[in-house]
């Protein structure tokens, strides 16, 4: 598990229309974080939120630091 895996995730989802939506199939988080961990991107919500913080520390607009707040948000519904 690593925070780089979870800064990877954030940028598939935002980048990858069809990542994300295959990620719609999972009903919960702890499904999806279970899902991810078997392909080799494990990581946990602790690692998750951290990387929120750090993508949105480097980023330089407010429409690149909106769309981290925009995947983080997509991200939270599945608590």
């Amino acid at each position: 598990m690593s925070l780089q895996n979870a800064i990877n995730f954030i940028s598939k989802v935002d980048s990858d229309s069809d990542f994300r939506k295959g990620c719609y199939a999972y009903k919960s988080q702890a499904e999806l974080l279970n899902a991810l961990k078997e392909k080799g991107m494990g990581f946990n919500s602790d690692e998750i939120f951290d990387a929120f913080n750090v993508l949105e520390l480097q980023c330089q607009t407010y429409e690149q630091a909106g769309r981290v707040k925009e995947v983080k948000a997509w991200f939270t519904l599945f608590r």
